[in-house]
């Protein structure tokens, strides 16, 4: 790739005014705002046409803040806030602009059929090779706040009340890939569906004229969501040594909803399927042809006359706006206490429940935006349908239908829904703990300090079958995946419903797929909005504080923690749920930082005679100094489709037992695989692990084997993440010389020299391991190739402020 190097701008306004009313009111008005402008590229296509990166990547934020504050009484206070907000993230390969589909050979009246902007499109094909083209994004976040609270002070309570009222606007402009190719390596390797890391390149079955790919047909939703939320708390001084702090919030969290209803409801099992008829009838000529229907399939066949199922929409047949209406019991109590023990030593604890928000996971909007797949095989993938290039979309492009085809959108496809049953996420957060004044400039404070999350979002298949037709399909428990894999009638060819996917066009679909609840959709029906999910934290934390007269300040934070989750099933069918580290666990961190006012100048030990010039050019220097190290990096994500043999930290493949993370090519663990053939279910040591010099002896004690790759059909047997294996961790030293010069008594000046990343560290922990089991590249990263977002290097900034 040719060289490239990241652009970053950062621009950033603050304007205040303050007005004071006589003696009793005070208000202030508050303008902030900033645009940071990134230019990325991501294939070394820098700025030209093909390129696929944010070129230019922008986030702009505008703040307005009017607040008020008066003094009714010596004890009674009042304060009004009003605020705004507006966030603006968009991006897009600016150069791809304008450029003419055509050229490359794209049919005009394709093109003309396309929603608009297509740009250049998007190429992607497997094994490694880079991405052209780019889409576009450009999203609107709008937040209105009102807060109103009062505050009063009565013998030995301080008691404030009030209220949080905010209406959130979400604008979504994001094309998606308006036409994307991909090149897959099923058509040029050994076995059309047994992938192989020595067999089948992605470029080289786009270059035979073999290609998949989508063409989507956005929607640019205007989501909204209101909030509000009376609260009141009590700081009560029991005694000289017992403080209590009692307080209650009632949040009314209301549902997100789209402005003009283009929102799916939940799917619901039990409708009548619009398209039972049609079905019936084909199935009936296709016995009068001759089509022979598997025996063991004969149910299914039959049941196709009662065919049910589909998906629901906002504000049709009684559904409500949103999926899942608004809790009204979301009371959130807050305890907290400090009791000092001894002259020296004070303990501190308390507990407080909250809500959080849900996850955007409830915009689902099928119907109201689609994406047309390319349909490249009508038997599964075994054979590929000519001249595709040149007609990728025979039958058109899904135009999206809205609610109009009510139980059967999306039939021959895999959309998903959000559950009607869910409700807001919980959070019980807690700490207990001491703090002991070491000397009259240092304190020294332990605390446990932990949190329940319950309730939490998670999704899941929904139209699987019974547990034992997974254990029919799967190797491990008896079962044959080839049998599985077989193909049978196609009892959805030709009708109108599924124009658009391979149902439509396809003689034939597989036999698992038949044993499907609702064989009419192409997959597994995600279902969001589950509360099934929950994440455990625990730690320890010490802080140490030192203050000295002479203008130096440490405060030193370590923390020691482990954080766990329930999110998602190993296994479905038997609903075993998967547990394991969370995303963000770090065992322990070490957080150190140092401010120190130079002795020089006025005020200080030396220099303090000084006048004039020279008195101002000594004066007003501090120096700053911040040390992060999580000493262990986040945990590494597993493969899901493999069982583990052995320790992954054993040795074989080239990986010696431990991590070396200076190595051009860093190995996480042992990288030799064996494979379980998903036509013979035979298990043999894949291709890549051979040449990596694994062996092929594994009959005593699996060898140098440490995983085994499991078929399709198979329950994952691996958590998410590996609390063992953890990705690369690196400290990182900020530090700063700051220059304050005070011009008269109204007036001054501040001069800063900043750096951060001052050792210039590579990290790359953001990027995982490789957890493709067949690839020779198993468990490793290569730092040369990371993303640039892990870390930015050294940075060095002069800036300068003015206040008066």
């Amino acid at each position: 790739l040719p060289a490239y190097f990241d652009a970053d701008k950062f621009y950033n306004l603050i304007l205040k005014f303050d007005w004071n009313f006589g003696s009793k009111h005070r208000a202030f008005f508050r303008h902030a705002s900033n645009d940071r402008t990134e230019d990325r590229s991501t294939n070394g296509i820098d700025n030209k046409v093909g390129t696929d990166g944010q070129q230019p990547f922008q986030r702009i934020n505008d703040a307005y803040v009017v607040d008020w504050i008066g003094t009714v009484a010596p004890t009674f206070i009042l304060n009004a806030r009003a605020s705004y907000n507006r966030f603006i993230e968009k991006g897009y390969g600016a150069a791809n602009a304008g450029f003419d589909m055509s050229s490359l050979g794209i049919s005009k009246s394709l093109l003309a059929t396309l929603p608009s902007p297509v740009y250049f499109g998007a190429w992607s094909f497997d094994n490694g090779y880079q991405t052209l083209g780019r889409s576009q994004s450009n999203n609107f976040t709008d937040t209105f706040e009102l807060m109103l609270s009062a505050t009063k002070v009565t013998g030995s309570h301080t008691i404030k009340a009030g209220f949080d009222i905010r209406q959130i606007n979400y604008e979504i402009q994001n094309t998606g890939n308006i036409l994307a190719y991909t090149g897959n390596t099923s058509w040029t390797q050994r076995v059309y569906n047994v992938g192989e890391a020595t067999s089948g390149d992605g470029y080289a079955s786009f270059l035979l004229g073999i290609t998949g790919g989508s063409s989507s047909y956005p929607l640019y939703p205007w989501w909204k969501q209101y909030y509000a939320s009376p609260y009141i708390q009590d700081d009560w001084k029991v005694s000289r040594r017992l403080t209590l702090n009692l307080g209650l919030r009632w949040d009314f969290n209301g549902p997100q909803f789209e402005k003009w209803n283009r929102l799916n409801g939940p799917f619901d099992p039990n409708v009548a399927s619009p398209i039972a008829a049609q079905v019936v009838a084909n199935v009936a000529a296709m016995k009068a042809s001759g089509t022979v229907f598997p025996a063991n399939l004969a149910t299914q066949y039959a049941n196709l006359a009662n065919l049910k199922g589909g998906l629901t929409f906002a504000g049709v047949g009684g559904q409500g706006r949103s999926p899942f209406t608004m809790r009204k019991k979301g009371f959130e109590p807050r305890v907290g206490f400090a009791y000092q023990l001894g002259e020296k030593l004070v303990m501190r604890g308390g507990f407080g429940l909250y809500h959080s928000n849900p996850n955007n996971d409830i915009q689902r909007t099928n119907g109201f935006s689609t994406s047309t797949s390319m349909v490249n095989s009508n038997d599964g993938g075994r054979t590929p349908i000519a001249n595709i290039l040149s007609n990728p979309y025979p039958t058109g492009i899904l135009v999206p239908t809205g609610s109009s085809a009510g139980a059967a959108t999306f039939v021959g496809q895999n959309p998903n829904w959000f559950d009607s049953g869910f409700q807001i996420p919980s959070v019980w957060s807690f700490s207990w703990g001491f703090q002991y004044q070491v000397s009259k400039s240092s304190t020294l404070e332990a605390s446990y300090v932990g949190s329940r999350s319950y309730n939490l979002n998670m999704n899941a298949d929904y139209n699987i079958p019974s547990l034992d037709q997974r254990k029919a399909c799967n190797y491990q428990e008896g079962g044959n995946a080839a049998a599985c894999n077989a193909q049978v009638p196609n009892p959805f060819k030709g009708i109108p419903a599924f124009n658009g996917t391979s149902y439509y066009t396809a003689n034939t679909i597989s036999y698992f797929q038949m044993t499907r609840p609702f064989p009419q959709f192409s997959g597994a029906l995600q279902q969001y909005g589950r509360n099934d999910s929950w994440i455990k934290y625990n730690s320890l934390q010490i802080n140490y504080n030192l203050r000295l007269r002479n203008g130096l300040n440490f405060v030193g934070n370590y923390t020691l923690s482990k954080q766990t989750e329930e999110w998602g099933f190993n296994d479905r069918y038997n609903n075993v749920y998967q547990q394991g580290p969370y995303i963000l666990d770090r065992p322990q961190v070490l957080k150190v930082t140092a401010i120190w006012d130079l002795p020089f100048g006025e005020g200080k030990k030396f220099g303090a005679g000084t006048h004039g010039l020279a008195k101002r050019l000594i004066s007003g220097w501090e120096t700053t100094t911040f040390f992060n190290d999580a000493l262990r990096g986040l945990p590494a994500p597993l493969a899901g489709n493999v069982i583990m043999l052995k320790d992954p930290q054993s040795k074989g493949g080239g990986f010696n037992g431990t991590i070396d993370w200076k190595a051009y090519q860093v190995r996480a663990w042992n990288p030799c695989v064996l494979k379980q053939d998903v036509n013979t279910g035979a298990i043999a040591p894949t291709p890549a692990s051979i040449g990596l010099g694994c062996g092929t002896d594994y009959s005593n004690n699996w060898g140098n084997y440490a995983w085994l790759e499991t078929t399709d059909y198979a329950p994952r047997y691996t958590p998410y993440r590996s609390g063992q294996i953890r990705k690369h961790h690196a400290y990182q030293l900020d530090a700063s010389i700051l220059k304050r010069t005070k011009i008269n008594e109204r007036m001054s000046c501040q001069l800063g020299f900043e750096a951060f990343n001052l050792f210039n560290h590579n990290y790359f922990g953001r990027d995982d391991f490789n957890t493709t089991a067949d690839s020779a590249n198993f468990g490793s990263v290569f730092p040369s190739q990371v993303s640039t977002q892990n870390i930015l290097p050294r940075q060095i900034q002069v800036r300068f402020k003015f206040n008066w």
